[in-house]
């Protein structure tokens, strides 16, 4: 039997219920800038991708110039303005932080960029929790590839094979199963995962009863 002893957790989507400011900041900037009509449906087939891969499809697909970084920009500056406004994390999600950091290391493993992180986790108190926060912008291989989870173990020094992960993604789980995570999943499209809980606190309140501390 496993002895598990850390937890690392996507954010968007997973702490933070950041998902809908992504998809307005993306909609707004292609409507506004680029005169392009996308809609919501269009936007959650890259859930749990990086903003290079999106920006990448729809310069290559609607022959744009602009660079990579130019539109990812663009983007971002209109995404953390509305998480400064209406940023929040999932019901109860602080709570099972704050009590699984009591006893054991978790990290943050995210496909977003650092500069998105350093508005998200602040802006959202999640940096009460941990300080290891491992995004797109410190791997060269984003999710899928498990690079994201294993460095973020590493840098809580331990085995990724020691890890749980939670996540609400296909790309997302198919990373922490490639880097050996035992994987909670919150849905239906996270199809590697060990289990699914469909609760963002209740699957973080999963992870700490497999991790072995409860509440007294």
């Amino acid at each position: 039997m496993t002895n598990y002893l850390a937890l690392l957790c996507d954010l968007d989507g997973t702490l933070a219920d950041t998902e809908p400011q992504h998809c307005s900041a993306w909609l707004d900037l292609l409507r506004e800038t680029y005169k392009l009509d996308y809609d919501t449906a269009w936007f959650e087939q890259w859930i749990g991708t990086s903003d290079r891969v999106v920006a990448d499809w729809l310069i290559k697909t609607h022959q744009l110039s602009v660079t990579q970084q130019e539109m990812i920009d663009g983007k971002q500056v209109r995404f953390h303005e509305l998480v400064r406004q209406a940023g929040t994390s999932f019901p109860g999600v602080a709570e099972e932080l704050a009590e699984i950091q009591r006893y054991f290391p978790l990290a943050i493993a995210t496909n977003s960029g650092r500069s998105d992180t350093d508005v998200v986790v602040p802006a959202l108190g999640l940096d009460r929790f941990t300080d290891v926060v491992v995004t797109a912008t410190d791997v060269e291989n984003l999710k899928p590839a498990p690079d994201i989870y294993l460095l973020a173990a590493e840098r809580l020094n331990v085995h990724a094979g020691a890890c749980i992960a939670i996540e609400d993604s296909k790309p997302g789980g198919e990373a922490a199963k490639a880097a050996g995570c035992y994987l909670i999943g919150l849905n239906d499209s996270v199809a590697m995962a060990d289990e699914i809980v469909r609760d963002n606190a209740k699957a973080l309140a999963r992870a700490r009863i497999i991790l072995g501390t409860v509440y007294v």
